[in-house]
């Protein structure tokens, strides 16, 4: 059996697309190929037979800041899925079952497990902050003020002066923010791939963002996190694979804008300081 999948939509769906191939290949002698994005690489090497860059044509013709699940917001599935079908190696089909939207029929066959780390990460213990900031679609509403994770930098370098606290994401999902602090490090659009982000999970104690996929391969990487969203139950318990220790800050599907920052930044040190990933 030779199967194709499109990895084109959200990065926490990529985490269904990884871990479903994992549960392909423990059955018996699938060849799997996957076409995604160059960043996003890392997440199938060495668990696909074929990893394919998504052609220079795609970005051409369709919107990727809309993605959505596992597709492209107001894309038909069966237009992606033709899209892509000419770009597949020979011999490979994607199966009827996988639908390129937001209908998920993988079931039970997943896999979960941690990504691999490509180096070994030593070195003072840190705080990631994903700042997100989604541009374009129906999810951009759900990004926290840009206001929130400055007033977070500064409360958690005064708090925890011997962490390096440290924003990480690229230029077009993440706010670039300049903090004068010792011991903040701005690395939004300064990692070279996503491995660079799993890579720094083992450096550390904690991880806090808006409800993403950073927070959730966080959680993946057995890295203590706190979540901003409207999900509690299922980021908490429905997608914590590893049952890593987590937080959430629930707020209303529509006004993430309102949230209280006061409050929320409270409970994020409570949340850090009762961490047990070695704080000092």
């Amino acid at each position: 059996m030779k199967t194709a999948f499109i990895d084109i939509g959200e990065l926490g769906w990529s985490m269904y697309v990884n871990a479903h191939i994992r549960w392909l290949k423990r059955q018996g002698d699938a060849s799997v190929a996957v076409v995604t994005y160059p960043d996003r690489r890392c997440l199938f090497e060495g668990l696909a037979d074929i990893v394919i860059d998504a052609p220079a044509q795609f970005y051409r013709l369709f919107d990727i800041r809309k993605q959505n699940c596992l597709g492209l917001q107001k894309i038909s599935p069966d237009i992606l899925k033709r899209f892509f079908i000419p770009y597949l190696p020979a011999g490979y089909g994607i199966p009827e079952d996988f639908i390129i939207g937001c209908r998920c029929r993988f079931g039970d066959r997943l896999a979960f497990e941690p990504y691999k780390y490509s180096e070994k990460l030593d070195g003072r213990k840190e705080v990631l902050i994903f700042p997100r900031r989604r541009l374009g679609g129906w999810y951009s509403y759900r990004n926290l003020p840009e206001s929130f994770y400055a007033q977070l930098i500064l409360k958690l370098c005064d708090e925890f002066p011997n962490l390096n606290i440290r924003t990480i994401g690229t230029t077009m999902g993440a706010y670039d923010i300049n903090v004068n602090k010792s011991n903040y490090i701005n690395h939004t659009g300064k990692a070279g791939s996503l491995q660079d982000m799993i890579d720094r999970c083992q450096t550390a104690v904690a991880t806090v963002g808006s409800q993403s996929g950073p927070p959730k391969i966080a959680l993946l990487q057995g890295v203590p996190t706190y979540m901003i969203g409207n999900q509690r139950q299922r980021h908490m318990e429905g997608e914590n694979w590893m049952g890593t220790s987590v937080g959430f800050y629930s707020v209303s599907d529509n006004n993430y804008g309102g949230i209280d920052v006061a409050a929320c930044i409270g409970e994020i040190v409570a949340f850090i300081k009762s961490s047990k990933k070695g704080i000092t």
